[in-house]
């Protein structure tokens, strides 16, 4: 008996734990008589959402090899994903060192006085408001000096996310919206610690999803949580056209079906019909795959004989239950969209994330932070809808930091577009950055006119830009370190 536990795509086994040479990987080979099998090992989990373990595939043959069949035993575990984070102690802000506003729970006391407590004097830089100069201590000090008040109401940030088709596709781990739910989470994390509320929007080609500012360690793990359900992909859309049936599709569906549904590709249940009809190898190998997927899509999901007969003859309605089958055992995305869907798609985006920014306008009290974490690489000489949006959300003197993800995971520098040699490797990941360069550079000179920061990078670059947008938001100057932006 050969034991198989499945593990999904979303879990990268790290270490196993046996004295056994007869376990390899996550196989268990039984030769003796035994009444318990322990399978352990150490996993890392890739992305964030949801994973499920659906259960074990044995193998039973017997000594001569005469004798062989394979089953698949459901025992589904389903296990939920937080998000990634990067620890608080290494970007914490470093102007605003408590908030003057209690945690729940603790009442201050009520004395008379100014409304904000002198915190400490420092050199002015270029930037600081005048009337925060200290004239008395300057003159002594032979060099102007500023007075550094504690805040007396925290910095309210919010996150603007992208969910988006686009976002979802590669491997788990890959995807731009990987990227984005870890910096996302990181700038919660330490807005959070400080007690500066965080609120998010996180919106797609289905739904906005709008969670109020929330504070405390409470607070913190509900935006996880939103997070979480938010990197799930969604189930197949059936006013949404399916993507084309492509090899890949067909591969990765017969994989699938080989490794939990062997049972219904025994040829004396699922038997392949003879044809008369002289076909090319090829195209008999092609007709057997989808013959023998039709029968396993029909037996999964409960279909009629008529339409198992549709899901051989017709791409398009295979590649729709295809996509519907990859998508419940739990594969990421594949298929790339198509220009014209994609150029659609991209403008109902705009629209929504232009109407998000206003809402979130409406509902500010104070100066926020607005992070906005989309894909506006692919598109970025094409965000003219955004632009009256961030212009009205730096009129009321908000801050507005866009961070685009990286297919790369790394920041395009002059550095990066040198190909390091002349192997076809290097040259296409050096024409990669050329071409992301010039879009980040198109990107820049569109919103930093109007004042927004942008940067391109998925690591710990976007989370300190952030950061510093939020330490020139509590301590009201107009500029950080006095750089003229």
């Amino acid at each position: 008996m050969l034991i198989h536990d499945v593990v999904p795509e979303n879990i990268e086994i790290l270490s196993r734990n046996h004295a056994d040479q007869r376990l390899n990987g996550n196989q268990f080979e039984l030769r003796f008589r035994t009444t318990a099998v322990t399978l352990e090992y150490h996993v890392r989990v890739r992305a964030a959402g949801e994973v499920t373990l659906p259960g074990v595939r044995l193998r039973l043959q017997d000594a001569q090899g005469f004798f062989l069949a394979e089953r698949f035993i459901h025992l589904p575990q389903t296990f939920r994903v937080l998000p990634a984070f990067a620890a608080a102690g290494d970007v914490q802000p470093l102007v605003k060192r408590t908030n003057s506003l209690p945690q729940h729970g603790i009442h201050r006391l009520q004395r008379s006085g100014l409304g904000s407590e002198l915190l400490e004097l420092r050199e002015y830089v270029a930037g600081d408001p005048p009337k925060a100069i200290a004239w008395k201590v300057s003159a002594r000090r032979d060099k102007l000096m500023t007075r550094q008040y504690e805040s007396e109401v925290p910095v309210r940030v919010q996150l603007f996310v992208d969910g988006s088709m686009g976002t979802r596709l590669g491997g788990f781990g890959c995807r731009l919206l990987d990227q984005m739910t870890f910096v996302a989470a990181s700038v919660a994390r330490v807005a959070i610690s400080v007690g500066d509320p965080v609120g998010a929007m996180l919106f797609d080609e289905r739904e906005t999803r709008r969670l109020p500012p929330l504070t405390g360690e409470r607070g913190f793990y509900r935006l996880l949580d939103e997070l979480a359900d938010f990197s799930i992909n969604p189930t197949v859309n059936p006013t949404v056209p399916p993507p084309p049936l492509s090899p890949r599709m067909i591969s990765a569906a017969m994989s699938l079906a080989g490794e939990r549904y062997p049972e219904l590709l025994d040829n004396r249940v699922n038997q392949v019909p003879f044809t008369l009809w002289p076909m090319l190898p090829s195209s008999r190998r092609r007709f057997r795959e989808h013959f023998l997927l039709a029968g396993v899509l029909a037996e999964v999901f409960q279909l009629s004989a008529a339409q198992q007969v549709r899901l051989v003859h017709h791409s398009s309605y295979m590649a729709e239950h295809i996509q519907r089958f990859l998508d419940q055992s739990g594969v990421a995305w594949m298929e790339p969209v198509d220009e014209e869907d994609q150029q659609i798609a991209h403008h109902a985006r705009m629209d929504l994330l232009s109407d998000s920014l206003v809402k979130a306008v409406s509902h500010a009290r104070d100066n926020e932070v607005f992070v906005v974490l989309a894909n506006l690489l692919e598109h970025a000489s094409d965000v003219k809808q955004l632009l009256p949006a961030v212009k009205m959300a730096l009129g009321r003197h908000h801050r507005v930091a866009f961070v685009c993800p990286s297919p790369t995971f790394r920041r395009p520098t002059t550095a990066s577009t040198i190909h390091k040699s002349n192997s076809i490797g290097d040259l296409m990941a050096a024409a990669e950055q050329i071409q992301m360069r010039e879009e980040v550079a198109k990107l820049h000179r569109k919103l930093r006119r109007l004042g927004a920061t942008v940067t391109c990078s998925g690591e710990q670059e976007a989370i300190h830009l952030v950061l510093s947008e939020m330490e020139i938001a509590r301590s009201g100057r107009i500029v950080a370190g006095g750089l003229r932006r």
